[in-house]
């Protein structure tokens, strides 16, 4: 499920790159859609990393690891993302709703500037986390992060 989150965001970075690229009557009318997955799929990914994959590893770590700080880190930068994601769901609701062109070209940018970041924080995660995880979680820490993934869906 993580990773079929994952691949949804990497998508959702592709079409939020290519935003600049299309009329501004399509821009409009994708806006409603990249708000809810701002305000609905996004922050769901986030938190499955953070009450799953996150403390799951943590607990495995061991001496020598040295990833308690990149997983704190890790936990900072998603508050700041769901906080520019909300910044980015309400722009978007604007825009839906018939903002001018220079507003359009504004939000454009800042999806953009989002969707890059992401893309740069999944390649980090991919380098640091991913691999660390694949060797330390067992199939009970795996079973466990299932069932409450499954609970909090």
């Amino acid at each position: 499920m993580l990773v079929g989150q994952r691949l949804n965001l990497t998508a959702f970075c592709a079409v939020l790159n290519a935003l600049p690229n299309v009329a501004p009557s399509m821009v409009r009318a994708l806006a409603p859609g990249i708000a809810a997955f701002l305000r609905e799929d996004y922050p769901a990914m986030l938190a499955e990393e953070e009450n799953g994959l996150l403390p799951a590893l943590r607990r495995r770590l061991l001496l020598g690891d040295d990833l308690d700080q990149v997983i704190d880190q890790l936990i900072d930068e998603h508050q700041r993302d769901r906080l520019q994601a909300i910044s980015l769901a309400n722009r978007c609701e604007e825009v839906a709703n018939g903002v001018d062109d220079d507003d359009l070209l504004t939000l454009c940018a800042g999806l953009r500037s989002f969707a890059e970041h992401q893309r740069r924080h999944l390649a980090w995660e991919d380098a640091t986390i991913l691999p660390l995880a694949q060797v330390r979680l067992t199939a009970d820490d795996l079973a466990r992060w299932h069932r409450a993934m499954h609970r909090r869906n």
